[in-house]
């Protein structure tokens, strides 16, 4: 445009296109992503005083509260780790990776199918005659089965020092047996109240007028235990814990995400599973048409990918083994009862040590550090690790054009020096990868006719393999071919 028909001048043009200062405030908090949320964790024996927070409400774009469909304090989520073996490179050992999946036909995901209920309910219908089958199917998975661990999600202060309280909100992902023994404490000290007092409000999540929450942990023979308890004195919140509150993502953006990675993943993992149980439901109609459902549900926009040629824990770009999914293997070991010398316990042990040369983290192994304590010194390392400007390459005598790369530089890691009596860490995770899962929980009845798996009429079926101790070792070598459980023994319809 010429300067005669511009109708300003072009200081004029500029001074009405700045920046404002709200709007570099807002396009700084676009930019920084959504808030870090911190974990409460009770990973270890000892009394835990935490501040149940409510839900928080959101807003529309003029400011207002838009009504809630849910009111209170938790959302209850359906939780399972996909254990995918991954092909060893270059003359290697496979590896396992875990991947946390959640159950999609819950309400506040809105898919009409679950790959994973799917597949157990065509599997009960196939092999309901085989016993073994039922037990594993219903089975946790640790055990090897495909059991959801049902957990329910609070925003919670931890208020047991001052030091801890100033951390701010955090997520509090406790088991269901936990949140029952929660809630029938609640509502005790609920119907006291109102009988006294007639008060209306919650005595453990509102702002004002409500009490604290102790949760102790014990470890007798080896199993974890859990007692709730209600405080007798009120502890308010104060306004900037609730500002801080309405800051951070709500719970259902924290909990509810399923993506097409996922459900690639879980498609390897059934299929994996049909191999190694001698089963074909990954074939059968029904499941086929429940995948190609699922899909159709699924954004078009979510162009993630899970390819088990080239699984690096990754998606789109971003570690899918990362601090958090970390974290929630072991409060899903901590929730099994699981102590340090089980094989699930020696496995996340595994995955902390690969993460810290991954990310090339100054946090030193030894076996006096239990995994929670590994971790925390992970958790501070990488939060260091942001907090560090980064600096530009000092310049070097230009090389060689040959010689153009430079080689990234070893990981900080120091291996312990284990003694003679204990067994190294990486004998055992070497080992348990060939032990096979126990069986558990009673079976199911009822099925339809389906096609029978292969083998199954010339196949009988041996006892199944004893489950081995949580204190024993595992065995150096691997159970021959001969030993395989074959789980199936059905009749051809």
């Amino acid at each position: 445009m010429s300067e005669e028909k511009r109708k300003l001048s072009a200081f004029e043009a500029f001074q009405q296109t700045q920046l404002t200062f709200a709007e570099a405030e807002e396009k700084a908090k676009q930019e920084a992503g959504a808030p870090k949320v911190e974990r409460f964790r009770i990973g270890e024996d000892g009394e835990y005083s935490i501040r149940v927070l409510p839900l928080a409400p959101s807003f529309d774009n003029e400011g207002n509260i838009i009504p809630m469909d849910r009111k209170g304090y938790e959302y209850a989520v359906h939780q399972f780790f996909l254990t995918i073996e991954v092909p060893g490179k270059k003359g290697k050992k496979p590896k396992k990776i875990s991947i946390p999946v959640i159950r999609t036909t819950d309400k506040e995901v809105g898919k009409s199918v679950d790959l994973l209920d799917t597949y157990v309910k065509i599997g009960k219908e196939m092999y309901g005659d085989d016993e073994d089958l039922m037990k594993l199917f219903s089975a946790s998975s640790y055990e090897g089965g495909i059991r959801w661990n049902y957990q329910h999600a609070i925003m919670v202060l931890d208020v047991s020092s001052d030091k801890e309280r100033a951390k701010g909100p955090q997520l509090w992902q406790c088991s269901h047996s936990q949140y029952k023994d929660l809630d029938a404490a609640k509502m005790r000290l609920w119907a006291e109240l109102k009988a006294d007092d007639g008060q209306d409000t919650c005595p453990i999540s509102g702002f004002t007028n409500a009490y604290p929450v102790k949760v102790i942990r014990t470890t007798e023979n080896n199993k974890t235990g859990y007692k709730i308890e209600i405080g007798r004195k009120t502890l308010d919140i104060t306004e900037a814990e609730a500002e801080k509150l309405l800051e951070l993502p709500r719970l259902p953006e924290q909990l509810y995400r399923y993506t097409r990675y996922q459900l690639e993943a879980t498609l390897v993992f059934l299929q994996q599973y049909d191999e190694k149980h001698d089963m074909e439901v990954c074939k059968e109609p029904d499941f086929i048409e429940a995948v190609e459902k699922l899909k159709g549900e699924l954004s078009p926009e979510d162009t993630s990918h899970f390819d088990i040629a080239t699984a690096t824990n990754k998606e789109d770009g971003k570690d899918e083994v990362t601090i958090d999914s970390l974290y929630a293997e072991y409060d899903n070991i901590t929730d099994q009862g699981l102590n340090d010398k089980s094989e699930e316990y020696k496995d996340l042990r595994e995955k902390i040590r690969q993460f810290i040369e991954d990310k090339n983290l100054d946090v030193r192994i030894s076996r006096t550090k239990n995994n929670l304590q590994l971790l925390e010194e992970v958790e501070e390392a990488l939060d260091n690790q942001d907090k560090q400007p980064k600096e530009a390459p000092a310049e070097e005598p230009a090389p060689a054009p040959a010689q153009s790369r430079r080689r990234a530089p070893q990981p900080k890691v120091e291996e312990p020096e284990e003694d003679e009596d204990e067994e190294p860490e990486d004998s055992d995770s070497d080992s348990k990868e060939e032990e096979e899962a126990p069986a558990a929980p009673a079976p199911e009845s009822g099925r339809r006719s389906r096609r029978a798996r292969p083998g199954s009429e010339e196949a009988a079926a041996p006892a199944p393999v004893p489950e081995p101790e949580a204190d024993e070792e595992p065995e150096d070598a691997p159970a021959p071919e001969s030993s395989r459980r074959r789980l199936h023994s059905r009749r051809l319809r």
